[in-house]
Formats: structure tokens, C-alpha cells, sequence
């Protein structure tokens, strides 16, 4: 073969690996927009973005600002559901009212469950992580993460309980499955955390977006060995452990507030 021939072939197969992987990125890009709310941006701050999350929280090196305000959460909630697409399982709200920061009101738009948990404190990685997305009118984020080692059951997920169930049944089949919360208890949603952790940080899943206000809570709940399972069964494959490795501080300042 002359070396022409061998440049064509090597393109050949060069552009067919590209065009295999274009729909692919293109998909979830767009899985990352619709779940968000933030659009979609180079997704090289995965590798490149010196902000991103989730961090190891090590509570020794973390800075009591007296000035940080309780977690005012107002919800009213409206219609919520369950959804899976094979890779994620989130439920998506229609609320009136959301989180209020600094004056700010962020609304509550999606929650979703990551196993094992994203965020560490000093070190330990939990069972799983419930992640509550807001969004405020100019577009900015802030999440509220809540960690859950294994015991007791999690009543949050004893009240999603019969549509976990039937999400579980069929969680590869289609391109999306969702199931109606008639009565979402929004009780669960509204409880003022006494001590919380907050820094700034990105979204754990592309495009890794930046500037994303972060309230890590420290108070850990329970969840159940069976309720961890029934989480990873409404997801594929290597979904099942969906958790982003901690990432860099780079500087960045842990805050603490302390109610007590």
C-alpha cells in the first residue's frame, strides 16, 4: 500500500470514529441542558475549570462566617413526577416559592439521587447524595446536597416508594419513563438545616458548568441498604454508580454556617 492509500484509510477511519461519537456528545449535552436549566457550555471545564465539584469537605479547614443566613426554603409544590432515562432518575418540579439567598429567591426545578454519595466530609464517601437544583430568574444556580449513610429508612423515598417500583420494572426499555407523584409531601422539602457547608462550585455532570452556589448539608440522613438498591435499579448499567470523583479546591474557601 502507498503511502497515499494509507493517509486515505487512516482518514477514513479517523472521521467514522468522529461521526460515531458527535451524536453521542450531542445527546447529552442536551440531557444536561433540559435537566438544568443553565444551557450547555464547552464541556472541556470537566478537565480545564479550576472551580469544580464535588470537593472532600475536611470540616478543620472550613471558615465559620457569622454573616451566612439560615436556608429559608419556601415550597409550595404543584405537580412533581418521577423520570429515568436509563441514566438519571430525577423528579421535576412545578413549585411556587424556592430557596432565598441573600435576598435572592431560587427556584426549585429538579432533585436527583447520586450512589454512592459525590461529596465527602473529611474523607468518608456516603451511600448516596440527593442533589436539589435551583434556578434563579437571572439564570444563576445554587444546589442544596444532602448525604445519607446507610440505616433507616429515608422517608422521602418511603413516600416515592410505588413509583420507584415501577420505574425499576422497566428502566432500559424506552428513551424515557415517568411516572406521576400525586401527593409529593413538600413538608420534606421545607425543613431548616441547622449547620450547613457552602463554596462555590460547578455542576458534576458535562458541561461541568461553573459558578454554581453550593450548600453541602452537615447533618447526614439514613437511608436503607434496600432503598440504595431500589435507587440503582430505575438506572443501567455502569449508572448505577453515577458518582464524579471529588475534585481539586484550588484555593477555594469552604464557609460554614452553625445554627446552634
Amino acid at each position: 500500500m502507498n503511502m497515499a492509500s494509507s493517509s486515505s484509510v487512516l482518514f477514513f477511519f479517523v472521521a467514522a470514529s468522529f461521526l460515531l461519537l458527535v451524536p453521542s456528545l450531542a445527546s447529552e449535552k442536551r440531557k444536561v441542558a433540559e435537566e438544568s436549566n443553565l444551557g450547555v457550555e464547552n464541556a472541556s471545564l470537566c478537565s480545564s475549570g479550576k472551580s469544580q465539584s464535588p470537593i472532600d469537605i475536611i470540616t478543620s479547614e472550613t471558615f465559620i462566617n457569622k454573616s451566612l443566613e439560615p436556608l429559608t426554603r419556601n415550597y409550595h409544590v404543584f405537580n412533581a413526577s418521577l423520570l429515568t432515562d436509563g441514566k438519571h432518575l430525577q423528579v421535576p418540579f412545578s413549585v411556587r416559592g424556592g430557596l432565598i439567598i441573600d435576598g435572592k429567591t431560587y427556584n426549585l426545578k429538579q432533585m436527583h439521587w447520586h450512589t454512592p454519595s459525590e461529596h465527602r466530609i473529611n474523607g468518608i464517601q456516603y451511600a448516596a447524595e440527593l442533589h436539589e437544583v435551583h434556578i434563579a430568574a437571572d439564570g444563576s444556580a445554587t444546589v442544596v446536597g444532602i448525604l445519607f449513610e446507610e440505616g433507616p429508612p429515608s422517608p422521602l423515598l418511603t413516600m416515592l416508594k410505588p413509583q420507584l417500583d415501577e420505574l425499576a420494572k422497566k428502566p432500559c426499555e424506552g428513551p424515557q419513563e415517568e411516572v406521576a407523584v400525586p401527593t409529593f409531601a413538600s413538608s420534606f422539602l421545607r425543613r431548616r438545616p441547622r449547620r450547613y457547608y457552602r463554596y462555590m462550585g460547578s455542576l458534576t455532570t458535562p458541561p461541568c458548568t461553573e459558578k454554581v452556589l453550593w450548600n453541602v448539608l452537615a447533618k447526614v440522613k439514613t437511608i436503607s441498604k434496600d432503598q440504595v438498591a431500589l435507587l440503582k435499579a430505575t438506572v443501567c448499567g455502569a449508572n448505577k454508580e453515577n458518582a464524579r470523583p471529588t475534585q481539586p479546591l484550588n484555593g477555594r474557601i469552604v464557609q460554614k454556617y452553625d445554627g446552634n
